[in-house]
């Protein structure tokens, strides 16, 4: 049987899986899904490798781990070893934006109780902190005074004693205006923007945010270049918010493994149609994260 055209490695077939399968085989490309297990056939060798791999793979552990081992199989990747690296670790991104001009809040990395005290103080209230790896908002805290925060320390000092859930990233606080927005990037082009509305302060869409398209103006167009200047092309959920004072955009987080199943229902952009016209089509490979260190990060 002859080898796959695309390679689609996941943990489990979601939505978004499903509506890739059906995109890539209505495009006549030979794909082939692989859990982390199916994946050691392919690297002993007895199956011939895909032309590509798309990972999909939800624990972010499993996915660097699926996408370096097919880099070193030779397997052109997307998104790449480095970016999903980068995506997964938002002190890496924070240092990244900052590198490559990005615009992004103020953000530092902080290591021990006493650092997230002095973070919390040097970036101003309100703040907010959040672990370095996480995805649909979990345990993202903000913090709007001293009290805040002694009993965010009391609290993770209960539960973290030993201190092994550092470091965690303390940012300066973005007065959104009711929303923020996600902007899907296939390949190097930006192809749909949502604007994510809620209540309350948290506007994720796994939290029950209301969405809905909006253009893509010049302004996110620029800082997606930006992004896929630094990570590479690939598929990416780009986060902005709107500083209400300024009117400004600014990066909260890039995501490598974006959902779309549900907000594509809604603004009837075929994200999986056009996630499958780049991997069956480019020629090109993501690019890696380029530095001159190993972590790819200037």
């Amino acid at each position: 049987m002859s080898a796959p055209e695309v390679l689609l490695s996941v943990t489990m077939l979601r939505p978004e899986e499903k509506l890739l399968l059906e995109a890539l085989r209505g495009r006549g490309v030979r794909v082939d899904t692989a859990l982390p297990a199916d994946l050691a056939s392919l690297l002993a060798g007895r199956s011939a490798p895909p032309a590509l791999a798309l990972v999909r793979n939800l624990s972010h552990r499993e996915a660097v781990d699926a996408a370096r081992r097919l880099e070193y199989l030779g397997v052109r990747v997307v998104n790449s070893t480095r970016a999903i690296e980068v995506c997964n670790d938002k002190g890496l991104q924070a240092m990244l934006f900052e590198s490559h001009g990005v615009p992004h809040p103020r953000s530092l990395l902080a290591f021990n109780f006493e650092q997230v005290r002095a973070s919390v103080a040097e970036v101003g209230w309100p703040a907010v902190v959040k672990p370095v790896s996480g995805s649909w908002g979990r345990g993202v805290s903000l913090l709007t005074d001293g009290p805040c925060v002694d009993a965010w320390v009391g609290g993770r000092e209960s539960a973290d004693a030993a201190s092994k859930l550092f470091p965690v990233l303390v940012q300066a606080h973005i007065d959104k205006p009711g929303h923020d927005l996600r902007v899907v990037v296939v390949g190097s082009e930006p192809v749909v923007a949502i604007r994510r509305s809620s209540d309350g302060w948290r506007t994720n869409t796994h939290l029950g945010a209301e969405v809905e398209r909006t253009d893509v103006t010049p302004e996110m167009a620029g800082i997606c270049e930006q992004i896929v200047k630094a990570l590479g092309e690939g598929f990416y959920g780009v986060d902005l918010a709107e500083d209400r004072a300024t009117g400004t955009l600014q990066v909260i987080e890039v995501n490598a493994n974006p959902e779309f199943a549900h907000s594509s229902r809604r603004h009837g952009v075929d994200v999986a149609g056009l996630l499958s016209d780049y991997v069956s089509t480019s020629p090109v490979a993501s690019e890696p994260v380029t530095g001159p260190n190993p972590t790819g990060v200037n």
